[in-house]
């Protein structure tokens, strides 16, 4: 099989090249955009934190989405369907098809939302296989080289690189409303709101490829925090009596399923409606933000939110379409155990596409069970989630979820029947003690060798031919502490002390001269060291320091500046980049850092 370029030639480059090549399997060669002809389309959809119960199909008593409820009657159901809590470690676990605890996506920041190059990706895959593949909205896999979309096989896309729109990564001054996107690495001012514009490319795309197979990653960003839609999408709710907060979640919703509208009338308009699957989810349970605001929230009774081991942080709605295929009855509970690195594996079986060689996949094909549905009680297969503190790996209180059957083993203490009490409000662990035992055994094991994989960090890249200049945010910092305040994650959290302390873990490409520019804003911006948006509370930075493979640097700066700037003479290798921002007795990491290689050294 013809293998696509996946990034510019240089070391990494041909590491990655020759990884392909030794990945994927035997078979027919075919060339990009000359895949066998009547080869089915694929479009995966994830949405943000929309969370099982915030559709109408689903009984919730606020929303409506007749569209998207039409897909759900057109589809089948995936009942018993489940992601990570947390973003990032679910759309890692999707494109590789590999647990967050090894393929490197284990958070959401703290350096460690980075896949490993060295897996494939579905992009990776689709691309070999001759497709033509997008993505289009939220990436949060890695910002920089060789991290970004355009370098996991996918060919076209509009994306933001981090959790949310208005974030420490994203580009400067975003608001959901006529933001600057990501288009194939370079930025681009875009017209309209947020998810009209990703699914705008989407359809874009669409028409353009229709006459060839294609693959699509659509991941708009809501219902993400901020919340924020336009006004005729959220009065309606308000005038029902809504909390404001959650009619905007609901109004950004009525929006989602305006938008899945135009695009199913797309793919009918295009003709390839009935050779396209399609794939509907979301990346962990509702947002926390829905259920604290309104005590009565309805849940699909179901306990936990976002970022909780219980139910309603993992199980999540998903459903599958194609007309043109043959899996099983329309609008059909499917309740067979299903995981999200389930997905990958089974997108390729759907399509007769070679599995890539050399991978153990986390999930397996669910292919055979579209038919043939599996009940839990007839299935043995285990599933493991856990998202944690990086410095707290070996403490998995409230931390993990063992999926076996009908059984929750949660903090590896608490054990819950679902099926006899979905609430889990009665811990049965002293009832069965062998249940108990044996889910801990299992994750016990499965975490040991894991571990060292954990621990192993996932690197940034200088010196590369293939990004000469890279662009390093706090948000890429390798914690090395617990934090007292947190991590910066909104922009403006950036007139504050970054809290999150700990090195950029990178890796220097060649020899040569690397210059440094450390800075509280986007060096895009102008903005100064002094500079703030609030009338109190900004932190003040006196001088900034650095240091790297042995060598400290340190420059006093004023308010006026916009940075500080260092040129180093540096050696190949792995190194651990330290920055500080100090002032006010006190210091924190360098909100951004721009490296380039100089050149050879002297």
């Amino acid at each position: 099989m013809e293998i696509v370029k996946l990034i510019p030639v240089s070391r990494h480059g041909l590491l990655q090249t020759m990884v392909m090549l030794s990945l994927l399997g035997g078979g027919p060669a075919v060339k990009p955009g000359t895949a066998q002809t009547g080869q089915p389309n694929v479009v995966v959809i994830m949405t943000d934190d929309q969370g099982y119960p915030e559709l109408s199909i689903h009984g919730n008593p606020a929303v409506q989405t007749p569209n998207l409820d039409s897909l759900h009657r057109q589809g089948c159901r995936l009942t018993d369907f489940h992601v990570a809590p947390m973003c990032a470690p679910t759309r890692g676990q999707l494109l590789t098809g590999v647990n967050a605890a090894r393929n490197g996506a284990i958070n959401v920041s703290s350096g460690r939302a980075l896949l490993r190059p060295e897996l494939p990706t579905m992009g990776d895959l689709y691309s070999a296989a001759g497709y033509a593949t997008g993505l289009f909205g939220k990436w949060h896999l890695g910002a920089n080289f060789p991290f970004r979309p355009e370098d996991r096989g996918f060919q076209e896309t509009v994306w933001f690189p981090s959790s949310h729109i208005g974030s420490v990564p994203d580009y400067w001054g975003n608001d959901y409303f006529d933001d600057t996107y990501y288009r194939n690495g370079k930025p681009e001012k875009f017209e309209g709101y947020c998810t009209d514009v990703f699914f705008n490319e989407t359809m874009r795309f669409i028409r353009e490829k229709k006459d060839e197979p294609f693959f699509i990653y659509l991941a708009p960003n809501i219902t993400h925090l901020p919340l924020k839609v336009a006004e005729k999408y959220s009065k309606k709710h308000v005038d029902n009596g809504i909390d404001e907060k959650l009619a905007i979640l609901y109004g950004m919703i009525d929006n989602l399923d305006e938008n899945m509208g135009r695009l199913l009338a797309c793919l009918k308009e295009t003709g390839v409606d009935e050779k396209t699957i399609i794939l509907m989810t979301t990346d962990d349970g509702v947002q926390g933000a829905s259920i604290s605001r309104t005590p009565d929230y309805w849940n699909m009774g179901m306990r936990g939110k976002k970022g909780s081991q219980e139910e309603g942080g993992h199980r999540v709605f998903s459903y599958l379409r194609w007309i043109g295929g043959n899996i099983g009855t329309p609008g059909v509970k499917n309740n067979t155990l299903i995981s999200i690195q389930d997905v990958y594996p089974t997108m390729l079986d759907l399509c007769k596409l070679p599995m890539p060689r050399n991978v153990k996949f986390s999930g397996r094909s669910f292919k055979p069970y579209l038919t043939s549905p599996l009940n839990p009680e007839d299935d043995d297969r285990l599933i493991f989630f856990y998202y944690f503190n990086p410095k707290k790996i070996d403490q998995r209180e409230n931390q993990t979820c063992v999926i076996w059957k009908n059984w929750r083993l949660i903090g590896n203490t608490q054990l819950y029947n679902i099926s006899k009490d979905k609430m889990q409000e009665n811990d049965v662990a002293a009832d069965y003690p062998d249940v108990v035992k044996k889910l801990q055994a299992e994750f016990d094991a499965y975490h040991a060798s894991g571990k060292p994989l954990i621990q192993e960090p996932v690197r940034f890249i200088i010196g590369d031919s293939g990004a000469l200049v890279q662009e390093l945010t706090s948000q890429d910092v390798y914690w090395t502490q617990d934090i007292s305040g947190g991590q910066a994650f909104g922009q403006g959290d950036c007139e504050k002390l970054e809290q999150a302390h700990g090195p950029y873990k990178v890796t220097i490409a060649r020899d040569g001269k690397y210059t440094f520019t450390l800075s509280r804003y986007p060096l895009y911006t102008g903005m100064t060291f002094g500079e703030s948006h609030r009338s109190v509370g900004t932190f003040h930075i006196e001088k900034v320091r650095m240091s790297i493979a042995g060598q400290t640097v340190e420059k006093a700066v004023t308010p006026e500046d916009t940075h500080a700037r260092f040129t180093l003479d540096l050696k190949a290798g792995d190194a651990n980049l330290d920055t500080a921002l100090i002032g006010d007795g006190n210091d924190g990491v360098a909100y951004f850092v721009t490296v380039e290689f100089s050149g050879e050294s002297s």
